[in-house]
């Protein structure tokens, strides 16, 4: 993940919008069957799947498996996209499925299997489309490629997608996007709490509650727009005046992980190090938060321990990477467990970082005497904790 907050360049002009979507009408009347692929000179890319002119699906971007997947997810509690799944899956092998035409395959699957009904395949497919499209037409440079071939299996009957309405919802939704003032940012972007305090004064404690819990940085506007059940656009426009203000940050993230089991289990197969892991000992739950918050979204795991009593057997227990420990708490301080955690032969070399609210030069020296790595004054701006993090633990997360 990029942690930066991204803004977009300047909005494409109408006429280059509509211009793109000029070749649907051309493509329905040459009858088309095959892909309609969209590139970028950085490499994004984007495909349609047409059958006898229509369009029955589509893929790519920067989040195809995610986009995937929250449209599959609302549709179907618990998707399962298992190894074993895949196997049941008709037509093709598993890897197969894996590097071709796998989410269309299971779809269908389940449609087979009366887990998905076709009105619910085909609200999936469009809205897929629908977030390409939008998608596209944002892009400032494009360029189109047509194959007369298509990696989709069609051995079932193709649900169809009505692009008479979805095209001009999707450029209604683009226009619209424009006159807002959003026409610099992407959906695809997560929001991230970046200051909450000016934000838990500005709402209710209901509203800044739940704002904290779904504005992590893990999930995006668009999936948190559907996990709500509203329109991405007023979801966007609501969290608009914090943004501006610069209380929130929208940040670019990773895609899902392509869909667990590709390959079947093996035993000793190689896997992925797990993400480093950052502990915070702190007495204020909103410290926590905030801190979680800008580590999760970072990539590494998170460990917030309140009850500085707990600090030292939990530190124990769960043998994070890095701590931050807060210098003032109720009962106990920072310089004490500082003192007991180097004691212990686990954490004689972990970065150990006091969190303090007075950067006097005495509370600095005193910490260093006792074993501390590294001294923040609070308030900590997210780019600051980031840059401790990636000082004392190499190599960051990709």
């Amino acid at each position: 993940m990029n942690g930066k907050a991204v803004q977009y360049s300047k909005p494409l002009s109408n006429y280059l919008r509509v211009k793109k979507l000029q070749i649907f009408p051309v493509l329905k009347r040459l009858n088309f069957s095959g892909q309609l692929t969209w590139s970028t000179p950085a490499g994004q890319q984007w495909a349609l799947f047409f059958n006898q002119g229509q369009v029955i699906y589509g893929k790519g971007g920067v989040h195809p498996v995610r986009q995937w997947y929250r449209q599959a997810q609302a549709r179907l509690p618990a998707p399962d996209l298992s190894y074993q799944a895949l196997q049941t899956a008709p037509g093709k092998s598993p890897p197969a499925i894996g590097l071709h035409d796998w989410d269309y395959r299971l779809l269908h699957h389940w449609l087979s299997q009366g887990q998905l009904s076709s009105q619910a395949l085909q609200d999936i497919s469009t809205n897929i489309v629908a977030d390409i499209l939008f998608d596209v037409v944002q892009a400032r440079e494009t360029q189109y490629h047509l194959a007369r071939h298509s990696p989709l299996d069609f051995s079932h009957r193709p649900i169809y997608i009505d692009d008479t309405v979805l095209l001009p919802a999707v450029t209604g939704l683009y226009e619209a996007w424009l006159e807002v003032g959003l026409g610099g940012y992407s959906p695809n972007l997560a929001p991230i709490i970046q200051h909450p305090e000016p934000i838990q004064a500005a709402v209710s404690p209901q509203v800044y509650a739940s704002l904290m819990q779904l504005l992590d940085g893990q999930r995006s506007l668009r999936d948190l727009a559907v996990k709500l059940g509203q329109d991405v656009l007023n979801l966007t426009q609501a969290l608009q005046p914090y943004i501006a203000k610069g209380w929130i940050s929208l940040v670019e993230i990773a895609d899902f992980s392509p869909i667990q089991g590709l390959e079947p289990p093996a035993a000793g197969r190689d896997r992925a190090p797990p993400p480093l892991k950052i502990a915070c000992v702190d007495d204020s739950p909103m410290v926590c938060k905030a801190m979680g918050q800008v580590i999760r979204a970072a990539g590494y795991d998170f460990l917030a321990i309140t009850e500085g009593a707990q600090a030292i057997p939990t530190l124990l227990a769960q043998k994070p990477d890095l701590v931050f420990l807060d210098l003032v708490m109720p009962n106990t301080n920072g310089y004490e467990i500082c003192s007991n955690l180097r004691k212990i032969s686990r954490f004689k070399d972990i970065p150990i970082v006091i969190l303090s609210g007075n950067d006097g030069l005495v509370d600095q020296v005193r910490a260093r005497l006792l074993g501390a790595t590294d001294f923040l004054s609070k308030p900590m701006e997210p780019i600051v904790i980031l840059s401790v993090i990636r000082k004392h633990l190499t190599p960051a997360p990709t």
